[in-house]
């Protein structure tokens, strides 16, 4: 729980660029807990190799570091789409087996990308506190860039709002935020920044770890 606790909060990173074709192997830690967004038994359709050539592939995102990768799959086991547990209990049910690579969000398919995002909601909403953290606790980025200004639709006003409400009585629940400010869906709101994280499209990473991995 402590890991989770510090994963959560904590102030964002600048993205850093590197240099170089070099790049780190991918593993998942085996006490991630990994959610299966889609399953491609007969591997990618653009692959230019004969059907019983290609790789079962997996497309799954990790908890708490919100990482996406394609992992080999086994489609002999009865795996399927949203199913959930850690990685370790995946491999020891011989479901999943080695990372092939870590990927991005325009990497996934279509059926990916319509379940990421109340996938990740439900996450959210299940480690709520950690999350109630980053209302309660975040700080300025720059003199001009508070971090609640990252969250999609939060401009000065919101800001400002939730300053103000939390400066009287830190925030207990999500529910707690939309009774005291006009934010009235903050775990969409939390889920819709992991998502342009994994996008790419952002300067500072609150969320998701996608740019520490590489």
């Amino acid at each position: 729980m402590m890991e989770r606790r510090e994963r959560y909060k904590g102030p964002p990173q600048r993205r850093s660029y590197r240099s170089g074709p070099k790049k780190k192997k991918q593993f998942i830690k085996k006490f991630r807990e990994v959610v299966i967004l889609d399953l491609l038994i007969h591997g990618h359709p653009e692959e230019d190799r004969p059907s019983w050539a290609k790789t079962p592939i997996a497309q799954v995102l990790t908890f708490p570091d919100f990482v996406l990768y394609e992992v080999k799959a086994n489609k002999s086991s009865n795996i399927q789409v949203q199913e959930q547990r850690t990685y370790e209990e995946f491999v020891n049910e011989e479901k999943l087996n080695d990372v092939l690579k870590k990927i991005d969000y325009d990497d996934l398919t279509s059926t990916s990308k319509a379940l990421i995002q109340p996938i990740l909601e439900k996450e959210v909403v299940k480690y709520e506190e950690e999350f109630i953290n980053f209302f309660n606790n975040s700080t300025s980025i720059t003199p001009r860039m508070h971090a609640l200004k990252l969250l999609p639709g939060i401009g000065q006003k919101h800001m400002w709002e939730i300053l103000n409400a939390r400066e009287m009585q830190k925030f207990g629940t999500f529910q707690d935020i939309a009774d005291r400010t006009s934010i009235s869906h903050p775990a969409k709101l939390i889920a819709q920044r992991i998502i342009k994280e994994l996008q790419r499209d952002v300067k500072y990473y609150i969320f998701s770890k996608t740019q520490k991995y590489e």
